[in-house]
């Protein structure tokens, strides 16, 4: 059964990604992929399977019982699918590129595609979340929000906000009882109804966010591009920003079993926080190649999506 765990931002890719789309004709449906030569964009597990999404429609599947041995699928799209949601039971739902929504009831075997263009006039999603009660929601370029209250099967244009809103939304991150919505120029929204209303957030930064989180102790944590990481210990309202001595964006996070948080990003670079995201060092062990998009835990060890495939990484402390 799926079961929604984690999502995590989709890099600083942005819009430059779509040129992943225009790399060539796609393999025929036979035809290996290796999980080590193929761009990641997200990543997700349940309890008895992973997922990894990437480009040009690559689907990689893996049992929990083997996570290093993952079978390779095409869904029936051609563009790169940067957010894939875990629902209930066997439902999922994917996003991406050129207004791409698909979704699945039967644990991945099948896809559908779900025609949104009368809204999304092609712009790609870049991430989707399971809000709960067979609700998901997408977010994309110049301010594309949908949502589904089915299951994927059917989406409807959501306004998060009554001003004109252009701006370009990266993620929907889970921060305890509440959802943000993060992006462009310090695009920040907040939902503590589960999605029903949103309120716009003065962000603490200009640039870029790409992903966000709850910490174990309850904070809000932002972070983005120029190694920009901030946090709030009151929803929101102020913020303090935490050290990490780096210019590097950030675009993926995890916590390990000590409930240190760890922070992914451009040039496999990885920090550790042992103080609930006030302060962040480098990891003791690093080697991930590639810029890291997507994070998720596996039987006590992490798989780490990159623009340089999908593997596992033993953090640091285990």
């Amino acid at each position: 059964m799926f079961t929604s765990i984690f999502r995590a931002g989709t890099a600083a890719l942005m819009l430059g990604s779509a040129s992943f789309a225009a790399w060539g004709e796609k393999p025929p449906l036979e035809y290996d992929i290796s999980p080590k030569h193929v761009a990641i964009f997200d990543v997700a597990t349940d309890g008895e399977q992973s997922f990894a999404a990437g480009e040009r429609g690559v689907l990689l599947t893996s049992s929990i019982s083997n996570p290093g041995f993952w079978s390779s699928m095409r869904l029936p799209v051609t563009q790169s699918i940067m957010g894939i949601a875990l629902g209930e039971g066997d439902n999922a739902v994917v996003v991406g590129h050129g207004g791409t929504i698909l979704f699945t009831e039967d644990s991945g075997f099948t896809w559908e595609s779900v025609d949104v263009s009368e809204h999304s006039r092609g712009d790609p999603f870049m991430d989707v979340a399971y809000l709960g009660n067979d609700r998901y929601l997408a977010v994309g370029a110049f301010g594309l929000v949908m949502s589904s209250e089915d299951g994927g099967h059917n989406w409807s244009a959501t306004t998060i906000s009554e001003d004109y809103f252009d701006r370009h939304l990266y993620s929907v991150a889970n921060a305890g009882t509440d959802w943000l919505l993060i992006g462009e120029s310090g695009s920040l929204f907040v939902s503590a109804d589960q999605g029903d209303s949103w309120t716009k957030l003065e962000s603490p930064y200009e640039g870029s966010f790409f992903g966000g989180m709850g910490t174990p102790d309850g904070a809000w944590l932002l972070y983005g591009m120029r190694g920009q990481v901030w946090r709030s210990e009151d929803r929101g309202q102020s913020w303090q920003q935490s050290q990490t001595d780096t210019k590097v964006a950030f675009n993926a996070h995890e916590t390990n079993s000590n409930g240190d948080i760890l922070v992914f990003g451009n040039g496999g670079q990885v920090l550790v926080s042992e103080d609930d995201g006030k302060t962040f060092a480098p990891a003791t062990r690093t080697g991930v190649p590639g810029d890291i998009t997507a994070v998720a835990r596996v039987n006590g060890e992490l798989l780490v999506g990159s623009t340089a495939g999908i593997r596992l990484w033993q953090e640091q402390g285990e």
